[in-house]
Order: structure tokens, then C-alpha cells, then sequence
């Protein structure tokens, strides 16, 4: 008998045409990895594009695990730019306490993974953040990181966690995680961490 997997819920930022530099400019989309994924695991991925902090407050109170639809969604993606201990939308940067007032219960309970730039940068403020929204698990990258590095993490990261239903800390700890075990190079690179 197959394993449940878990269902994703991925909240996504405008990377190509944003009011960014044009150094901060390019053309890469999670949707196809996440439907690789979907098509590997037999899991559901609901996939949203965000523009803005009205956007990404209406699918936070909106994906709530105690809509019985969403329930089963035990992890949310949000992948955007980002900067210390925040997320950058269109109409600027979301701090990770803002954030964490701002789910009203969306997170609890589920593992959160930040795809941007330096978001977990500060441990405290990420340890606040877990402690706040209730979330099982937080992740996300401390230094600033290569979109197409960042992705490929992301996706080992989702599939490593798909059948794991209670102990999602060991992806917390270095030496025994088969994740990090695995791409450790890479999460080096990327200042990959685990709360």
C-alpha cells in the first residue's frame, strides 16, 4: 500500500516582470516542479500567484487547515524575494512578525518553507516566528541564493519530507537528516535552515 503524501500549498511572487532591479529579474516558475512532484508523489498541489500583501492576505485567510478542503495541505510554499527576516511583494517588504500577524491560523500545524533571500538570516526572529504561527516546521535560506540552486533545493527538500508525518525535526538536525546528508554542499551554499 502506497504512503499518504502530503499536499502542498505554494504561494508565489512575480519574478519576471517586477518593479525590481533588472538584476532581480528572471523567468523561472515553481508550477512545473511542483507538478513533477504532484505527478511523482500523487499528491495535490494548489498553486497561487501573489502580487501583493492583499493577495497573500486573502489566500492566507483563505487556505486555512480548518477548511475542510485545505486540511490535508501540510505544506506551504511561499517563494518571492526576500531580505533579513522578510518577504518582498510588489508593493514591498512583509517582516516575519507582520507575517506571523497576518496568518490568523494559516500555518498552524504545517510545515512553512520561505524560497528567498535571506528570510531565516535571523535565528530568533525565526524561532518568534515558528513559536507565534504554530507551524511544525519553518524553513527557508539565510544568505542570499541562486533562483535555479534555490528551486533545486526546494524540490529535495519536498520530496524528502512527503512521508514523513510526525518527526519533521530531523530535517532540523545536519548529521542525521538524509536530506542534508545528501545536498550538503548546496545547502551550504544557500545557508539552508530548519526550525
Amino acid at each position: 500500500m502506497k504512503k499518504k503524501s502530503h499536499n502542498i500549498i505554494c504561494l508565489e511572487a512575480e519574478w519576471l516582470y517586477n518593479s525590481g532591479r533588472k538584476g532581480e529579474r528572471f523567468n523561472l516558475k515553481t508550477e512545473p516542479l511542483l507538478n513533477w512532484l504532484k505527478e511523482f508523489h500523487q499528491c495535490d498541489v494548489i498553486y497561487r500567484h501573489i502580487l501583493h500583501k492583499a493577495d497573500l492576505q486573502h489566500y492566507l485567510d483563505y487556505f486555512k487547515p480548518s477548511r475542510r478542503d485545505f486540511k490535508n495541505h501540510e505544506i506551504v510554499y511561499i517563494a518571492c524575494h526576500g531580505n533579513e527576516a522578510t518577504i518582498h511583494l510588489e508593493d514591498g517588504y512583509i517582516d516575519l512578525d507582520t507575517l506571523a500577524d497576518m496568518a490568523n491560523g494559516c500555518f498552524e500545524n504545517r510545515i512553512v518553507h520561505f524560497s528567498s533571500c535571506r528570510t531565516l538570516a535571523d535565528p530568533e526572529v525565526a524561532l518568534r516566528f515558528k513559536a507565534r504561527t504554530k507551524a511544525r516546521l519553518v524553513s527557508g535560506y539565510t544568505k542570499n541564493v541562486d533562483a535555479m540552486k534555490s528551486a533545486i533545493a526546494d524540490m529535495a527538500l519536498f520530496n524528502d519530507l512527503m512521508y514523513i508525518t510526525t518527526k519533521y525535526g530531523i530535517i532540523c538536525n545536519a548529521e542525521r537528516s538524509t536530506f542534508r546528508k545528501t545536498y550538503r554542499s548546496l545547502l551550504e551554499e544557500l545557508g539552508f535552515e530548519a526550525y
